[in-house]
């Protein structure tokens, strides 16, 4: 019984600590930092992605979209800040596997992200991914700190 309960608790703790290395911000040069990830549905049309606590008490100045993996068409972004105001960003449309959006300027650098709304259409479908042709996209949603406060 001694020896589960100290496996157990063992193996707790690490799961804890990867857990919160994963959670950990990725800083790319120039301030940008990853602060969500997204797998685009072949259903949904529209996802919103909150942002988890150590990066919604941040301010950024510009988000940008990566597409890791797949094909997706990006309609617009919507951000909503702690203030409740919003923010529409228009895109420049379809993402490929390595590619990005240009930065996208956000309206105010004194207020902290709550959540983004990604409108988007996912390019294939199951059957193609499940015959291994397509796969779903792969997003990650960058922000970068402003000057002064990197």
């Amino acid at each position: 019984m001694v020896a589960f309960l100290r496996t157990f608790l063992l193996s707790t703790l690490v799961i804890l600590t990867l857990n919160g290395c994963n959670s950990t911000p990725k800083v790319e040069k120039d301030g940008w930092v990853k602060i969500a990830t997204k797998t685009a549905n072949f259903k949904s049309e529209e996802d919103v992605v909150d942002i988890n606590n150590y990066f919604s008490k941040q301010k950024y100045d510009a988000l940008k979209l990566t597409c890791t993996q797949g094909t997706v068409n990006i309609k617009d972004i919507n951000v909503s800040y702690a203030d409740g105001k919003t923010q529409n960003l228009q895109t420049l449309g379809v993402l490929t596997a390595d590619s990005s959006t240009r930065p996208l300027v956000l309206n105010t650098k004194e207020q902290t992200i709550n959540k983004i709304t990604l409108s988007y259409k996912s390019l294939g479908n199951l059957a193609l991914n499940a015959a291994g042709v397509t796969k779903k996209a792969k997003i990650e949603i960058w922000a970068r700190k402003p000057k002064e406060t990197n």
